[in-house]
This record gives structure tokens, C-alpha cells and sequence, in this order.
């Protein structure tokens, strides 16, 4: 299933015509990739969806990094983030409902959270002890999503089996992978690649306030140094429900808040930002205002 998945997701043929898997106990990290080879740790007591991550996640690296092949040792993330992002998607379509991408997004905002992140353009092996498993696996996992999230699937899917096509047989660097995307979105996305790949800017997007009165209004308060475009959903007494967007370039041009002017005579009952968790937001606890 997994290999029939993953080419289907990835646009590309599986690159192998034999593959040998290996059981192996005391194995760190619980598998380990080579070409042709994946060696998976003792799984017996574990769950299934935990066995078929590791495999999923293993033969994913199949790809990258054995047919589009990236420096591991100067920049990890390329496959063990590309390939965490692609062993997710696996599992879940073969486990629907899933929490794989959840999983990975919370680790990485766990150690966000403590202010000690490092970047994931940091050399692989200088990521500062014990950072390594944020930096190059579950949030270079997480940026995919939300770059996913951001433009749609219609448009990453295209963009993201171009740049693995163009790359076959090839060494990619990270700006090859940022102009590759750029260049099949069609859009200058140099602030997203600065806030995600070089810096450790977390975003936390707030309900800042909301008032009634001839133009009722909502008032969305960025908190972070992270942009991202803020998605309101705002539920009315009348039943209706009304979506809007604060586009990212208002925070761009330096707003730290920003006004949603609703219909004269609009009684809002609740708001809520990004209600589908699609962005790595580090506090929600802020994204939510239901009238008291």
C-alpha cells in the first residue's frame, strides 16, 4: 500500500525494482534507510499504525534522498522533512483520521514554545544537542503542510511533483527547492522561506476584540513575528456564517492589527482563527471569542 501510495502522491514510479527489508532490535531512531534496503527496529508491543509509519517513512526515503538527492549532513531536512511530510500523508489515507501531521506539528511547537528552537537552515551537524529531531524532521514536516494549507491543493500537489521530477538524479540545495516552488506557484514567496527556513519566528495570531454597534467589528492582533495570511470564520445569531482573510501582506507591511468590518446590525456569537488548525499557531488558546 505504502509504495502504491507514495508514487501515486509523489508523481514518480517507485525508483527501485527490488527492495530487502531487515528487522533489526535496539534500532535508534526505530529504522534506518539505504538504497534498495530499509531496516526496521523491534515493533512487537507497538501499535500497528506505528509499524506502518516506520516502513511507510522508511521506503519514502526511497526517494528522497536516494533518487533526489540532497546533503544530508549540510541540510537533513530536505529528506528526512520531506519524507516525514510524505510517510504522513500515507498514513493517512490508509488510517483516515490520522493525527500524523498533528504529531509532527506539536512537536516542533513543543520546543518552539520554549524559546530554544534552532533554525532549520542551521548545518545538520551543528543543530545544537538535541534540537535535530525538530529542525530537520517534524517541522520542516509542519512548513510543508502550512505551505500546503496556504496555497491549496490543486496548487501545491503540481508545484511539489515538479520539483521532485526536475530534481531526479540530481543534488538539490535549498534554494533550488524555494525558486522550484516559487517558480510553479508563481508568486515571490521569499518572506515564507525566510520565516520558516532561516529564522525561529513562531506565528500566534489573537482575537483582540470584537464590537458591536452600527459596524460591528472584529479585530485580529498579531502576537508573533511569523506572517501568515489570518483566517476568521465568524458565526452570527442569525445562523449565518461568514469567512474572511486578512492576506498576509498586511502583516508584511508592518500592521500588528488588523479590522474586519462586518454588516450594519451583524450580532456576532463567536469567532474563531484557522477553526481547522491548518497553521501551526503557538498559542489558540487566543484564536476563539464566544459571547459570554
Amino acid at each position: 500500500h505504502s509504495i502504491d501510495f507514495l508514487s501515486r502522491f509523489m508523481g514518480l514510479p517507485y525508483p527501485w525494482p527490488h527492495m530487502t527489508a531487515v528487522e533489526g532490535g535496539g534500532i535508534r531512531g526505530g529504522g534506518m534507510e539505504y538504497p534498495m534496503m530499509t531496516l526496521i527496529g523491534d515493533y512487537v508491543g507497538r501499535s500497528d499504525t506505528s509499524l506502518y509509519s516506520v516502513t511507510a517513512h522508511e521506503l519514502a526515503h526511497m526517494w528522497v534522498p536516494m533518487l533526489i538527492a540532497n546533503d544530508e549532513k549540510r541540510h537533513g531536512w530536505i529528506d528526512e522533512g520531506t519524507t516525514s511530510f510524505n510517510d504522513a500523508n500515507a498514513q493517512r489515507e490508509f488510517y483516515p483520521g490520522s493525527r500524523a501531521s498533528q504529531s509532527d506539528r506539536d512537536r516542533y511547537l513543543g520546543r518552539a514554545r520554549t524559546g530554544s528552537e534552532g533554525e532549520m537552515m542551521r548545518r545538520t551537524e551543528y543543530h545544537y544537542p538535541g534540537h535535530g529531531g525538530v529542525a530537520s524532521y517534524s517541522k520542516p514536516a509542519t512548513v510543508l503542510w502550512t505551505l500546503r494549507a496556504l496555497v491549496g491543493d490543486d496548487r501545491f500537489l503540481p508545484a511539489y511533483r515538479k520539483f521532485l521530477a526536475d530534481w531526479r538524479f540530481k543534488h538539490p540545495q535549498p534554494w533550488d527547492l524555494f525558486n522550484s516552488f516559487s517558480t510553479s506557484l508563481g508568486e515571490d514567496l521569499d518572506w515564507f522561506w525566510r520565516t520558516w527556513y532561516f529564522e525561529t519566528w513562531t506565528l500566534d495570531q489573537a482575537i483582540d476584540d470584537v464590537r458591536d454597534g452600527d459596524t460591528p467589528t472584529v479585530v485580529i492582533r498579531d502576537l508573533g513575528l511569523a506572517p501568515l495570511p489570518a483566517r476568521v470564520v465568524i458565526w452570527l445569531a442569525d445562523g449565518s456564517i461568514l469567512v474572511r482573510e486578512v492576506p498576509v501582506d498586511h502583516w508584511l507591511d508592518g500592521h500588528r492589527t488588523a479590522e474586519i468590518a462586518l454588516p450594519s446590525g451583524s450580532a456576532i456569537d463567536r469567532v474563531a482563527i484557522d477553526p481547522d488548525e491548518q497553521f501551526p499557531d503557538a498559542d489558540r488558546s487566543n484564536n476563539v471569542w464566544t459571547r459570554p
